[in-house]
């Protein structure tokens, strides 16, 4: 066998500096910086290494199964989203052995979901529930307990206990809690909660007399703000109204006029300031099917109210994406979907509001084929999060077991508790695609430059063959995302 020159000399080398023969100066190599720059927000290091949260992913919708033109809002959706759910962040750590692991561990955007204890009624299915809505969600909606049939079913005798039950559950396990709702005029039998039983038997008919309507307008008065003061500083969020341009739930403006609605956030507000108020309607260019509120009546409404000085906080828009007979009738066939294009339009319509907009109720229902209720899922997850009005995301039902509208599968997971096809298509946005994740070494500044999407993080590393982890957070309202990572000295 014959050998190069070259060959023979890095063998040569090699062996030289196996024995010694030879040694590197790296007397120039520049010493791992002690301070970081100026304006870094110290966090404190601890030892150890935590296991990182095995979160469910999947495979993407397929757009390619829409059409162009929904595409390319969608593209344009995905153009804007950096500039609005991210931020330049710098992590300053001095020397690391190897590589730096980065993880977000938890969204700041607010995804949510309902609670309603009583609905749990299997061992095991509340901690199941409890353990997965903690790893993927942040907002705890109570979904009926808080509702005025549910609250006072007896004339003049209010009972919170279930709705506080369900509020204790959601508080104890770390979730922002919006209360739902607090004047909404669907009667029986198309609602069970909305209004009492007592109140329709008694004020049955549109014409009230003077008495009659200063009496209903009186217990509707006592209910709102009782309920607001009840919960106090708990929850962060109610909707106060909701469906009030919808044509079957006119109850109340029925009997007390359009004003109820202004008199309603008054009230709720004077009971406590600090809370946000929310205008829940649904729109025709998703629930389809009725010939009314479209997106424009809706604006239009909201911006009379703020016109009128009537506290509104956001704006929440139903997200049944659906067929309106369906839910009366759940043979209904529902292949027919919205288009991503034309509900684009209406989500822009929306936002002239000047309002934060919350996705209320969202399920994923029309079309029925999980490929394309898929792709629906996945192009309107991406419209959301590239449009700067929206704030908050609440699935209605993520776990079909103990959905209200379970007929309709609208689960991410479903009974048995698998992830369906929808259900991988959200999972893959919330956990691969918006979740960043990092894999990296200091630059020779001890520095760390990525763009982190809005949220809570763990960052783990060695020095000196020793695992350290430390915690920060980015939010959209930070002046800056600068962390100097500090380790303990040895004691």
């Amino acid at each position: 066998m014959r050998y190069s020159t070259t060959t023979l000399f890095a063998a040569f080398s090699l062996s030289f500096a196996v024995m010694g023969g030879c040694t590197t100066d790296n007397s120039d190599a520049p010493a791992p910086p002690t301070s970081p720059p100026a304006g870094f927000t110290d966090v404190t290091a601890t030892e150890g290494a935590d296991s990182l949260p095995d979160l469910p992913t999947g495979r993407p919708g397929n757009l390619a199964l829409l059409e162009p033109e929904e595409r390319e809002v969608v593209s344009a959706a995905d153009a804007r989203a950096p500039g609005i759910r991210t931020r330049a962040t710098q992590l300053w750590l001095g020397a690391a052995d190897g590589d730096v692991s980065i993880t977000q561990l938890r969204h700041g955007f607010s995804f949510g979901f309902p609670i309603e204890l009583a609905r749990f009624r299997e061992p095991g299915d509340l901690d199941w529930y409890t353990a997965r809505m903690a790893e993927n969600f942040s907002v705890a909606v109570i979904e009926s307990d808080t509702k005025w049939a549910r609250v006072e079913p007896s004339q003049g005798v209010r009972d919170f206990s279930r709705a506080d039950a369900d509020v204790a559950w959601a508080r104890d396990n770390g979730f922002v809690v919006k209360g739902h709702t607090l004047l909404w005029g669907l009667p029986m039998p198309l609602s069970s909660a909305a209004l009492p039983a007592w109140a329709e038997e008694r004020f049955p008919d549109k014409n009230l007399s003077t008495e009659d309507a200063a009496a209903l307008r009186a217990m509707l008065k006592a209910f709102i703000e009782d309920s607001v003061r009840h919960f106090g500083d708990q929850l962060t969020w109610w909707d106060v109204t909701n469906e009030t341009l919808q044509p079957l739930a006119q109850w109340f403006i029925d009997r007390l006029g359009p004003g109820i609605v202004n008199d309603a956030f008054a009230w709720a507000h004077a009971a406590n300031p600090d809370v946000g108020l929310i205008f829940n309607e649904w729109i025709v260019e998703v629930f389809t099917g009725f010939p009314s509120p479209t997106a424009a009546e809706v604006r239009d409404r909201v911006l009379a109210l703020l016109a009128a000085g009537v506290p509104i906080n956001a704006l929440g828009q139903q997200a049944h994406f659906a067929p309106t007979i369906a839910f009366a009738d759940p043979d209904f066939p529902i292949e027919g979907r919205t288009r991503i294009d034309v509900y684009a339009t209406a989500l822009d319509l929306l936002a002239e509001t000047g309002l934060p907009i919350h996705l209320t109720e969202t399920n994923f229902i029309a079309p029925v084929e999980p490929e394309l209720r898929a792709a629906q899922a996945e192009a309107l997850m991406r419209l959301w999060w590239g449009h700067p009005a929206v704030e908050m995301i609440v699935f209605w039902g993520p776990w079909n077991k103990v959905a209200g509208r379970d007929e309709f599968d609208v689960g991410f997971w479903d009974n048995e508790r698998n992830i369906t096809r929808h259900g991988e298509a959200v999972f893959s946005l919330l956990n691969d695609r918006w979740r960043t994740r990092v894999s990296t070494t200091p630059d020779t500044d001890g520095l760390i430059t990525f763009d982190a999407t809005y949220g809570d993080y763990i960052v783990q590393w060695r020095v000196d063959g020793v695992p350290y982890q430390a915690h920060f957070s980015v939010n959209a309202d930070d002046s800056a995302a600068n962390f100097a990572l500090r380790v303990p000295p040895a004691m």
